[in-house]
C-alpha cells in the first residue's frame, strides 16, 4: 500500500505562532488562561492543559492579574478594554492575517461603507472581524445569501481568511451588482488555498484520502467535503487509535492530508499507524521487488550519497548522480534528514550487499504521470531552467527535460534569455509526449492568467481620484505606460507635465517610478487614464502669485501669432497680447511692432488662474509711463509756483 503525504499540510503560519507563543507561557509564574481553545484541536488543548494552560471561556472566570492568550481567531476591541480593566497580562495570538482583516473591516467603516464579511457566520474569526466593524458588519455564506441581500450603496468586502477562494469568487461577482462602490480586501490566507490545492491533487491520484484534524475545524471540515467532491473515498480522523487495519484491505494508493489546526506530531502518528498495517497487509514479511518504487525516508547524507530507510533489513543507498536531475554539487542540495521520497530500486541484492536505489528513475517514471495530470488539468508545474539554446530554454521538470518556447517566456517576445539561466519557474504543459519524450511547457499561459486575474482585481477596486505609485513600463509618441498592480494605464503626453514637453522622454524613462492619478476607467475596454502632473499642485500657480493686475513688467517675445504675440513673464508662464494692445496706432502685421526674443515693458491686463490665461498690454504699459513721467514734471512745475500763463504768455497776443 502506498502512502503519500500532501505537500501542504497542518499548522498554517498564524497557528504554529499561537502555539508557539501559548508554549512560552509553560511554566510562568501565576495563573495562565487561553480565551477560548487556542485552536480548533482538542489533543492540543488538553497537550497545554496538562502543562498548566487551561481555557476560560470569558474574562469573568480569569482572576485580576493573571495571565490571558488571545487565541489565533482573534477577539473584538472590548476584550482588549476589559482586560486592561482587570490588569490582564495580555498575550495577543490573534493570527496575522485574521489581524489584517479586522483592520480592513474597521477602516472600510470609517470610510462610510457598508461592511460585508464573506465568510461563516458563527465562525469565531467572523465574529471577532464583526465586533471591529463596531457590530455594523453583515455576514453572506453562499451565493444564494448574496443574491438575497439588498441593495447596497457603498459596499466594502472582506473574507474570513480561511474561506474557499472560489466560493468567494462566486459571492463576489453577485455583490458586483448589488452596490454602486465595491471596495474589496480579499483577506484570504493563501496556506488555506494551497492546503485545499494540495488536498484535490492528491485526491485526484489516490484510491482513499485520510483528513487528520479536529472534528470542530472548518477548515479540516472542508478539506473532507473538497476530497469527497472529487469522487473519493474519505476518512476524517483526529488521531490514529481512530484507524482500523480492515478499512484498507485491497487499498493500493492513500493519501494524507491535515487541517490548519493539525500539530506535527498527530500527522506523524498517522502516517506511522499506515506503515504498520503495510506491515501486518504483507504478514510482516517485508519484500522489495526489484525494478519497482516504493516509499523511503531519509536517514543519512553525506556529499555524494544518501541513506534511504526503506522497512528493510539494511537501508538503502541513492548516489549523487542517482539523486537529481541535473546532477547536484551536494546532496544536501536536494534533499534532508527525515525527507519521505519515492525510490527506485535498482538492485535489491547486489554482490556487496548494498542495496541500490534511485531517486531519478523514481522521479522520471512518476514524472511522465504527473505530467500528463498536469496537461489534463492545465495546472501547474515547476521547473529549473538549465540553458538558453536557440528558440528558447532547456528545463528540468520532474527530473525530466523540457523546452520552453521563446514566444512562451515572456508576455512580450524577449530576445535575451540568458537572464533566466538557473532561475526556478512556474510553467504549464502544453504539449506531453511519453513516447517520444517531448515535453513543451508555457510561462506565458500563466503570466497572461495571472495579468487577468490583477486585472479584474484591480478594476473592481479602481476609482477615479486613486492615487498609485507604479513603473513606466513603454514610451510611445502620445505618451507613455505605466504599470499601476498588474496592469498599464496610459499618462497621454499632455498630462506628463504642466510644461509644454515636445516628446514624453523628456519627461520619464522606462523602468522609472512615478506616482500617477487615475483620470479615467474604461472596464469594458480594460483601459485606464492617468495623469502625472495632477498628482502635485500645478507649480504655475506658485509662480503666478508674484504678479498682479496693473502691475508694469518686462516679458520676452516667444511666439508670434496673426492675432498678437505671446510674451514670456518667467520660464514656464507666458501671456497674450493681443494685436489690439501692441500700439496705440493701427498696425497691418505684429512683426511691424515686435519680434522673437525682444524684451518688451507690458502691463498685466487680467488673470485669468482658473484658464491659466494672462492678458498683456504694451500700449497700456507705454501709457502708464508717459503718465508717470507727465505727473512729475507736473509736480516740479508746482514746486516752483509757475504756472502755463507764465510760461508761455509772451507767444500769444492779447485781445481787446
Amino acid at each position: 500500500m502506498k502512502i503519500i503525504a500532501a505537500e501542504h499540510r497542518g499548522f498554517c503560519y498564524g497557528v504554529k505562532r499561537a502555539v508557539a507563543m501559548a508554549e512560552e507561557c509553560i511554566g510562568k509564574p501565576g495563573e495562565i488562561h487561553t480565551l477560548g481553545p487556542i485552536i480548533h484541536n482538542p489533543q492540543m488543548v488538553k497537550h497545554l492543559s496538562d502543562k498548566g494552560i487551561d481555557v476560560a471561556n470569558e474574562l469573568s472566570e480569569i482572576s485580576d492579574g493573571s495571565t490571558v492568550i488571545i487565541r489565533s481567531h482573534g477577539v473584538g476591541p472590548e476584550v482588549y478594554k476589559e482586560a486592561e480593566v482587570k490588569k490582564l497580562n495580555v498575550m495577543d495570538a490573534t493570527c496575522p492575517h485574521v489581524k489584517k482583516a479586522q483592520q480592513a473591516a474597521q477602516q472600510l467603516l470609517k470610510e462610510g461603507y457598508t461592511v460585508v464579511v464573506v465568510g461563516e457566520k458563527h465562525h469565531p474569526e467572523v465574529k471577532s472581524i464583526i465586533e471591529w466593524s463596531d457590530k455594523t458588519a453583515l455576514v453572506v455564506e453562499t451565493v444564494d445569501e448574496a443574491k438575497e441581500l439588498a441593495f447596497i450603496n457603498r459596499c466594502g468586502i472582506v473574507a474570513q481568511t480561511t474561506f474557499v477562494s472560489e466560493v468567494f469568487q462566486e459571492i463576489l461577482d453577485v455583490l458586483k451588482n448589488k452596490c454602486n462602490e465595491l471596495k474589496v480586501s480579499r483577506t484570504i490566507c493563501t496556506a488555506t488555498d494551497l492546503r485545499q490545492q494540495a488536498a484535490l491533487e492528491l485526491a485526484s491520484t489516490v484510491d482513499l484520502m485520510i483528513v487528520v484534524g479536529g472534528k470542530n475545524s472548518a477548515n479540516t471540515t472542508r478539506l473532507m467535503q473538497l476530497c469527497s467532491d472529487a469522487g473519493r473515498r474519505v476518512y476524517h480522523i483526529e488521531t490514529a487509535q481512530e484507524l482500523a487495519l480492515e478499512d484498507f484491505q485491497g487499498i493500493e494508493t492513500v493519501g494524507i492530508t491535515a487541517g490548519a489546526s493539525t500539530p506535527d506530531w498527530i500527522i506523524e502518528e498517522v502516517y506511522k499507524k499506515m506503515e504498520e498495517f503495510n506491515g501486518l497487509i504483507d504478514n510482516g514479511v517485508k519484500k522489495l521487488e526489484q525494478d519497482s518504487i516504493i516509499k523511503g525516508t531519509v536517514v543519512g547524507i553525506r556529499q555524494k550519497e544518501v541513506f534511504i530507510d526503506i522497512g528493510y533489513k539494511a537501508e538503502g543507498i541513492i548516489t549523487v548522480d542517482e539523486l537529481a536531475y541535473p546532477i547536484p554539487e551536494n546532496a544536501t542540495d536536494i534533499v534532508s534528514n527525515g525527507d519521505i521520497i519515492d525510490v527506485y530500486i535498482v538492485d535489491a541484492e547486489s554482490q556487496d550487499g548494498v542495496i541500490k536505489l534511485s531517486k531519478v528513475k523514481a522521479d522520471q517514471i512518476l514524472a511522465w504521470d504527473k505530467l500528463e495530470l498536469a496537461l489534463s488539468q492545465k495546472k501547474a508545474v515547476e521547473g529549473k531552467v538549465l540553458e538558453a539554446v536557440k528558440g528558447g530554454l532547456r528545463v528540468a521538470v520532474f527530473g525530466i527535460q523540457g523546452f520552453i518556447p521563446a514566444s512562451m517566456v515572456e508576455l512580450q517576445f524577449t530576445e535575451d534569455l540568458s537572464p533566466f539561466v538557473n532561475q526556478t519557474l512556474q510553467l504549464v504543459p502544453i504539449e506531453v509526449d511519453r513516447i517520444t519524450k517531448r515535453v513543451v511547457l508555457s510561462r506565458k499561459i500563466l503570466l497572461e492568467a495571472e495579468r487577468h486575474r490583477q486585472e479584474d482585481e484591480l478594476f473592481s477596486t479602481l476609482a477615479v481620484g486613486q492615487v498609485f505609485t507604479g513603473k513606466v513600463r513603454r514610451i510611445v509618441d502620445f505618451g507613455a505606460f505605466v504599470d499601476i498592480g498588474g496592469i498599464d494605464g496610459l499618462v497621454h503626453i499632455s498630462d506628463l507635465s504642466w510644461h509644454r514637453v515636445k516628446t514624453p522622454h523628456e519627461v520619464v524613462s522606462i523602468g522609472d517610478e512615478v506616482k500617477v492619478i487615475v483620470l479615467k476607467i474604461d472596464p469594458n475596454g480594460k483601459r485606464i487614464s492617468l495623469s502625472l502632473k495632477q498628482v502635485g499642485r500645478d507649480p504655475w500657480l506658485d509662480v503666478i502669485e508674484q504678479f498682479s493686475i496693473n502691475m508694469i513688467t518686462t516679458a520676452k517675445i516667444s511666439k508670434i501669432t496673426t492675432f498678437g504675440a505671446f510674451a514670456e513673464l518667467v520660464p514656464g508662464v507666458e501671456g497674450l497680447i493681443h494685436v489690439s494692445e501692441m500700439s496705440e496706432q493701427k498696425i497691418q502685421k505684429v512683426e511691424d511692432v515686435v519680434s522673437v526674443g525682444q524684451q518688451v515693458t507690458v502691463k498685466i491686463m487680467d488673470i485669468n488662474k482658473e484658464n491659466k490665461r494672462i492678458a498683456l498690454s504694451i500700449s497700456k504699459a507705454q501709457q502708464e509711463v508717459e503718465r508717470a513721467e507727465f505727473s512729475g514734471y507736473l509736480s516740479t512745475q508746482e514746486s516752483t509756483g509757475l504756472t502755463l500763463g507764465d510760461k508761455f504768455a509772451h507767444l500769444f497776443k492779447r485781445q481787446d
